[in-house]
This record gives C-alpha cells, sequence and structure tokens, in this order.
C-alpha cells in the first residue's frame, strides 16, 4: 500500500486552492523521514507560513535548498491539484451546493482521482492530511462517494483518509503546496524562487491542475449540480 501525506495552501473565496503533498511506500516515507530531520539542521520543525523571509534570507534560501531534493531522492512522487474558485462559483454561488463544493474538495477529489488512476490496477492507497475541523466532514463524504474505485479483485483502491496533528511527514507537503502557490502567485518573486528546489521532479508529478483544465472543471460541477438538484436551493 502507498501513502500520500498532502497539504493545503492558498485561500477559498474565489481565490487559488491548492492541495499538494508526496506519494510513495513505507519504506520511501522513512528515507524520507531520516534525510528530512537531518536536512533541519538546529530546526525542529518547518511552516512554510512561519519562515522570516526578511531575515537572513540567504540562510533561508540554504535550508530549503537542502531540503527540497529530500522527498525526490528518496522516490516519493510528487502530487497535486490546483483549482482557482472564481472558475465555476457561478454555476453553484448562494446554494447549499456551494458550500459541498468548496475549493479544498474540488481539489481533494482531484489527488483521489489522479492518484487511482495511475498508481498500478491491484495497487492501494491512503490519504494523510493535518487536521482541517471545517472540512473533515465533507471530506469523509467525499471517501465514501469513491468507494466505486477497486481492485481488480475487489479491494477499495483507496483505502482510508486520515487527519493527524502536526507531523515531520506532512512538511514536505507544505513546502510543496507553498511552492506552487507562490510560482502561481509571482514566479520572479524571492519565495518563488526560494522555493524551487522542491519543483524540480525527478519524474514527472501526478497532477490534476483544474487551472488548466477550466472546461472540464465546470462540466464536473454542471454534472453534480443535475444530479443533486436538491443541493441547490438557497443557503440563505
Amino acid at each position: 500500500m502507498l501513502t500520500a501525506y498532502l497539504d493545503e495552501s492558498g485561500h477559498e473565496g474565489k481565490e487559488l486552492v491548492i492541495l499538494a503533498g508526496f506519494l510513495g511506500t513505507e519504506e520511501q516515507w522513512e528515507k524520507c523521514e531520516s534525510a528530512w530531520r537531518s536536512g533541519l539542521g538546529k530546526r525542529k520543525h518547518l511552516h512554510m507560513r512561519k519562515l522570516r523571509w526578511s531575515s537572513r534570507p540567504e540562510h533561508l534560501k540554504s535550508l530549503l535548498s537542502t531540503l527540497g531534493p529530500i522527498p525526490h531522492a528518496s522516490g516519493l512522487q510528487a502530487v497535486f491539484s490546483a483549482v482557482k474558485v472564481a472558475d465555476y462559483e457561478d454555476l453553484v454561488d448562494g446554494t447549499v451546493m456551494q458550500k459541498l463544493m468548496k475549493g479544498y474538495h474540488i481539489t481533494l477529489l482531484g489527488v483521489i482521482d489522479i492518484i487511482a488512476k495511475n498508481i498500478p490496477a491491484d495497487e492501494t492507497f491512503k490519504l494523510v492530511l493535518e487536521a482541517q475541523d471545517t472540512y473533515e466532514v465533507q471530506a469523509k463524504s467525499i471517501f465514501k462517494a469513491t468507494d466505486s474505485n477497486r481492485t481488480p479483485d475487489g479491494r477499495r483502491k483507496l483505502v482510508s483518509l486520515d487527519y493527524i496533528g502536526k507531523s515531520i511527514l506532512t512538511e514536505p507537503a507544505d513546502y510543496l503546496a507553498y511552492a506552487l502557490l507562490q510560482l502561481h502567485l509571482d514566479r520572479k518573486s524571492m519565495k518563488s524562487e526560494f522555493c524551487t528546489p522542491i519543483l524540480k521532479n525527478t519524474r514527472p508529478a501526478l497532477a490534476r491542475d483544474h487551472l488548466a483544465e477550466k472546461d472540464k472543471l465546470r462540466q464536473f460541477v454542471e454534472g453534480m449540480v443535475e444530479k443533486h438538484p436538491n443541493l441547490m436551493r438557497s443557503a440563505t
């Protein structure tokens, strides 16, 4: 069984939301964790949103340059899904459906689908994410809805969807999601430049990029609207 540790970056509303992380075996994750702890040096953890970008930038650049290649060198595969809520919000604006079609949930569905379609037919996987009280209830519904993804012998491909507290194993995902966000916001910024090392994949990422597939995204949302007309009632 494979495991993907994921984290999200971005903002709800009409903004960009990115869910990203790495997928691999238990052995690959053990290798990554060991190298990551060593790469942190005197730090105990890496939290991208808490970094002081204007203080000792060269030290920060060195840290991110050290950590960035580690997941790839450990054999893990990058995976991500990105969506701009404004690209589909007009289809569900003001309805109960809008609350269920948050950017976080769209990207979660995207990650599940892209992994299920690209791993071996008889392989299974689980997702591990940092605790998100706002989204966990709906995420559990999404887990139930993906029951049709099965191996040839009838096992669920997505074995579990778990939420955990702070963990060093989600830190590569935090770094990757943050790097992808900075790339979209301003690829010439200092933050984007410093985050480049984790974007240098040694093999292609598994990606469901709704930013480049806007028409398919809208078709999916329109399909959900047609399938669940009872959820198109006013949310007020």
